[in-house]
């Protein structure tokens, strides 16, 4: 059976209405990832109510970090017709529950990313993307949200239906992705949650600015993020609440990513937990990735990104991750392949690469009524 594209759902305007438009034309897709949460944390010895009250402590400091943002996810709780708590669970999972003590560990998965500058490239065009391993069960509930803001540049993100942004491409010719790390000062403190970080990087108008929106963010949990401009930048931040590291690409101009820290300095600085836990696939997905793209140098194309994506090399724990039973009991797996071209504006996203290679092209100049009409 054919896996079903990830729907395209497209807001505009001030914050508290965009997040009604989004809750109102997502509203099935949040009900299912509100499901996998109630699911997912009950596993792990969380009753929701306990969780929701996570989620409530969690509030105040999201207004102090961005208020317009803890705006919109009102309108998006109001047009799904759910709590706004459920709606914080989705953007904020990792900073309520990584760190805290006794370790919930709610990663039993991995993501693997990749760029390739021009020079890289066959078209002279940057490539960037990412197998997102997670809970299977998002393939159901993930969506591509097209945002047009009153101000600043259009955004295309890849996102788990009711979050702000994950990876994604704006107008301005940003683009990002994203791989959980885990590290000992993860403490379980207040701070910006990863969704609105990224939603910060995919509104900057320029390199400089995205970068910025990871360095002066209070952080609450460690992540990476690889962050590239369509005019032939990129730089990789692996950050923990205290401190960011940066790695950038080869002088070949590739760089690839999966879920430890790479950085010198910060193998040197602290206890990698995710290499501990349920990762250890990570120091090997990255280099796979990179054998399968580096024969191309000078001539890469989206073509080979897919290729090298699907890599299965000690599956289950590969690159591309059919379902296997987590730790929990809950399927986890490779839920989506993304890849962008920025300067094209133009994303492309295939829904369980495990079993399928159909990919949906999506663009910032696209509506939904004219994918729908390519279908």
């Amino acid at each position: 059976m054919p896996v079903e594209p990830f729907p395209l759902i497209e807001i505009s305007g001030p914050p508290r209405e965009r997040g009604v438009q989004y809750g109102r034309q997502a509203a099935e897709r949040i009900a299912v990832s509100e499901e996998i949460y109630v699911d997912a944390m009950g596993r792990r010895g969380f009753p929701w109510a306990e969780v929701k009250q996570l989620a409530r402590d969690f509030v105040p400091s999201i207004e102090a970090c961005e208020p317009a943002y803890l705006e919109e996810m009102h309108g998006i709780a109001e047009g799904a017709g759910v709590d706004l708590e459920s709606v914080v669970v989705v953007n904020a999972r990792s900073e309520i529950f990584n760190g805290r003590k006794p370790a919930v560990a709610i990663n039993d998965e991995g993501c693997t990313s990749a760029v390739a500058l021009p020079a890289a490239t066959r078209d002279g065009r940057l490539i960037h993307g990412q197998n997102w391993d997670f809970n299977a069960s998002c393939v159901r509930s993930s969506i591509v949200l097209k945002i047009v803001p009153d101000e600043g540049p259009s955004i295309l993100t890849f996102v788990e239906a009711g979050g702000l942004a994950r990876s994604g491409i704006n107008s301005s010719g940003i683009s990002v992705t994203a791989n959980n790390l885990e590290s000992d000062h993860d403490q379980g403190r207040p701070g910006m949650p990863l969704s609105m970080i990224r939603r910060r990087i995919l509104s900057a108008p320029n390199l400089a600015k995205a970068l910025g929106a990871i360095t002066s963010a209070p952080r609450a949990v460690s992540n990476n993020m690889t962050v590239a401009s369509a005019e032939g930048e990129a730089v990789n931040l692996e950050t923990t609440p205290d401190e960011v590291f940066p790695l950038w690409p080869d002088a070949d101009g590739l760089f690839v990513h999966s879920n430890h820290f790479k950085s010198p300095a910060a193998r040197a600085k602290l206890v990698d937990r995710g290499i501990l836990g349920g990762s250890p696939c990570t120091l090997y997905r990255d280099r796979r990735v990179d054998a399968r793209l580096r024969p191309h140098l000078g001539t890469l194309t989206v073509e080979h990104f897919k290729d090298a994506f699907r890599d299965d090399f000690g599956a289950p724990y590969a690159v591309c991750r059919p379902p296997i039973v987590s730790r929990y009991g809950y399927k986890s797996a490779s839920v989506a392949t993304v890849i962008f071209d920025p300067a094209e504006g133009t994303l492309w996203a295939c829904p369980a690469p495990y079993e399928s290679d159909v990919f949906t092209e999506y663009r910032l100049t696209e509506t939904a009524d004219s994918l729908r009409a390519a279908e």
